[in-house]
């Protein structure tokens, strides 16, 4: 009886790491949403069996082999990712600094030479997918790093920085331009449109630093706010972190 439970426990570890470290692999990724997708239609194969739908379960007898392999196929990277992640055998670990005065750090910094930057903060909306076409990094949050990336003048300069939590996870992203164009001028660039239509697609606040003037503008929840002070920049940081 003794060894039986000892088993089932074991069993029951296993399988709990094992949810847990997809789930975390896929929280960040565009394939989270399909999940979710897979899920309400298990959820309606699940009420069409206890209802006796009949024409219902038929279609999803029908449809389940391709159900299967299209499951394959989408969730193929993050399948490769997390066989990566076995076979290196560690994790990420906190750098035990405060990423909002890291990143604030930065800003102040690139604002002053006037380095044309633009860095996402990921809140629940994935941003994986405008990273992919740049350069994967899960770094610690750093003021040099950040600094680094916007003052080289290589193949990640242009591109958007994606930060989550404690760690820069891609440089070089490319974020959806904005087609808005009342309140628009001359001062808002393309890293302007950048950080607006991102904010429009995601709940991400942007923070973009103007080139040519050395200002800062926030971009949140599809509105621009231009020229911001410092002292708003770190109160909205905060409340990111928060």
């Amino acid at each position: 009886m003794l060894a039986s439970t000892i088993r089932d426990s074991i069993d029951i570890i296993i399988i709990a790491v094992i949810v847990y470290q997809l789930y975390n692999l896929l929280i960040g990724s565009r394939a989270w949403n399909v999940l979710r997708g897979l899920i309400a239609l298990a959820g309606l194969w699940f009420l069409a069996t206890q209802f006796q739908l009949r024409a219902t379960q038929w279609l999803f007898d029908v449809a389940a082999p391709v159900f299967f392999i299209a499951v394959v196929v989408i969730f193929q990277p993050e399948l490769r990712a997390v066989l990566e992640r076995v076979g290196r055998g560690r994790t990420s670990r906190s750098s035990g600094s405060d990423p909002v005065q890291e990143i604030m750090a930065a800003i102040r910094e690139l604002a002053t030479q006037r380095q044309g930057a633009i860095i996402a903060i990921e809140r629940n909306t994935p941003l994986a997918e405008y990273g992919r076409v740049g350069t994967s990094l899960g770094a610690p949050v750093s003021s040099a790093l950040l600094q680094t990336l916007f003052a080289s003048k290589g193949p990640l300069h242009d591109g958007g920085v994606i930060v989550k939590g404690e760690l820069v996870t891609h440089a070089g992203a490319i974020f959806p331009l904005s087609d808005k164009h009342d309140g628009w001028s001359v001062k808002h660039g393309t890293r302007h449109r950048a950080a607006l239509g991102l904010s429009e697609a995601s709940d991400a606040l942007v923070v973009v630093v103007s080139e040519e003037r050395g200002t800062v503008s926030l971009a949140q929840a599809g509105e621009l706010r231009s020229d911001v002070a410092p002292s708003d920049v770190l109160a909205a940081l905060r409340e990111v972190y928060q």
